[in-house]
């Protein structure tokens, strides 16, 4: 079940993150990231299922904590991972 990221709440390197819905109920960009570098005050999210992940990819994103809430709105996945169960709109 995807779950609203709150502001200041920590993510974990695994986590499965999605940006949060519009107005319109649509996803951007439809893409699902999963947590690649966490740090006290930022993480960094790569789309899942690229494969290996290399520190120069420039498909990484980094997300600052402050901007959760008010910048951003970010979902984590809570739930069993199993295969490509999760999809990235529902």
């Amino acid at each position: 079940m995807w779950k609203t990221l709150k502001p200041g709440e920590p993510v974990a390197i695994g986590d499965t993150i999605r940006y949060r819905k519009n107005n319109n109920g649509v996803v951007p960009n439809g893409e699902v990231y999963q947590v690649v570098k966490e740090d006290q005050h930022y993480f960094e999210i790569c789309p899942q299922g690229g494969g290996d992940v290399s520190a120069d990819d420039i498909h990484r994103k980094i997300i600052r904590y402050i901007d959760i809430g008010y910048n951003l709105s970010l979902e984590r996945w809570s739930g069993p991972i199993t295969g490509m169960s999760i999809q990235a709109i529902p």
